[in-house]
This record gives structure tokens, C-alpha cells and sequence, in this order.
């Protein structure tokens, strides 16, 4: 059976999603679609908003430590995906116009992977340290 107290589990349920959420979104905004837009009631919605809207609940979840293991699980996976998406705008938001095509300048593909790399950095080195 699953060990869930296993740490490995728990970074692997953080990391995998983070890093395919990244990898996934980016290759299909930059070779698919770049002028993909969710409109809610007239507004436009970045990933970072739905990231958010993922991530902050998955942590309240795991603030509370669930004992069903499908719940520990699908929380730890939507936090990795959700943080994705929320690292993935920062740069562009702040450092572009915010233009469906500023998303795929330098600064907010090597802002993005920086984010990234660090988010990786540090789920690495808490696994290491506790």
C-alpha cells in the first residue's frame, strides 16, 4: 500500500504537476494559440487567477492535515498545478504590457522559468532539510 506520510510522495504530488502544468501551458500558448482568453462576465481572467483560485484552497486543505488519502493527494497536485499557473504570469504582469503576444518576450518566458526553477529549488531543498 501507499506510504502517504512518505515525503517522496509529497514532493513528487507537488513537483510533477507543477512542472508538466508549466511545460504544458507554455508549449500551448507559444505553438497552439497565444490569443486563448477566458472571459467572466466581460472580464478577462488570466492563469494566474485561476491558479489562485486552485492553489489557495489546496493549501487550506493540506493546512489541516486530511487523513483520506485521495484528498491529501488530489490537494497536493492541485497546489503543484496551481502554482504553476499563478509563477507562470507574475513577470508578465509586471513587466510587460500584458498583450497576448508580450506573453511570449524574452522577459516573460525567462521571468517564468526563473520562477519555476525556484519554486523546483525550493521544494527541493525542503525535502533535503526535513
Amino acid at each position: 500500500m501507499l506510504d502517504l506520510s512518505d515525503r517522496s510522495i509529497t514532493l513528487l504530488c507537488v513537483l510533477v504537476p507543477l512542472v508538466l502544468t508549466f511545460v504544458c501551458q507554455r508549449l500551448y500558448l507559444h505553438f497552439i494559440n497565444v490569443n486563448t482568453d477566458l472571459y467572466v462576465l466581460g472580464h478577462n481572467v488570466h492563469h494566474l487567477f485561476v491558479g489562485a483560485l486552485m492553489a489557495i484552497p489546496a493549501a487550506f486543505v493540506l493546512a489541516f492535515q486530511p487523513e483520506a488519502p485521495w484528498l491529501r493527494l488530489g490537494a497536493l497536485a492541485i497546489l503543484g498545478s496551481g502554482s504553476a499557473m499563478v509563477l507562470d504570469e507574475v513577470v508578465f504582469l509586471i513587466a510587460t504590457d500584458g498583450a497576448n503576444e508580450s506573453y511570449l518576450k524574452p522577459v516573460s518566458v525567462w521571468g517564468a522559468i526563473v520562477l519555476q526553477a525556484l519554486a523546483v529549488a525550493l521544494l527541493l531543498l525542503l525535502y533535503v532539510v526535513n
